[in-house]
């Protein structure tokens, strides 16, 4: 007589507690993924208009001035101090969703007559 191998319904559950483990730190890895996707983004929206706002200035010395802008999720707030020949820039941006990003800066431009 022949004998026939089948899995034990222990088998059976083993295999599933181990595929359903296995796909539920797969969801998260992806989550955390997507987070840090998320988070570079910002970061990098971040360096850009700082990097933008020190151009602005650095081209504008006689007339540049503070202000405020908001776009691509970051709030940004800039005040400009001029002072013989020299100006500060003092920048501010938030970033309201995630209150680490938050960056200031500080930097002085010579401006040249």
């Amino acid at each position: 007589m022949r004998s026939l191998h089948a899995f034990s319904i222990v088998e059976l559950l083993t295999a599933l507690v181990l595929l359903a483990v296995g796909l539920a730190a797969f969801a998260r890895a992806a989550a955390a993924v997507a987070r840090l996707d998320a988070d570079a983004r910002l970061t990098r929206a971040v360096a850009e208009a700082m990097q933008a706002r020190l151009d602005s200035l650095a081209l504008a010395c006689s007339g540049a001035r503070g202000g405020e802008a908001h776009g691509d999720g970051i709030s940004e707030r800039w005040f400009v101090l001029a002072d013989s020949g020299h100006l500060t820039l003092i920048d501010t941006i938030v970033v309201p969703s995630r209150p680490r990003l938050t960056r200031g800066m500080t930097a002085t431009v010579r401006c040249t007559p």
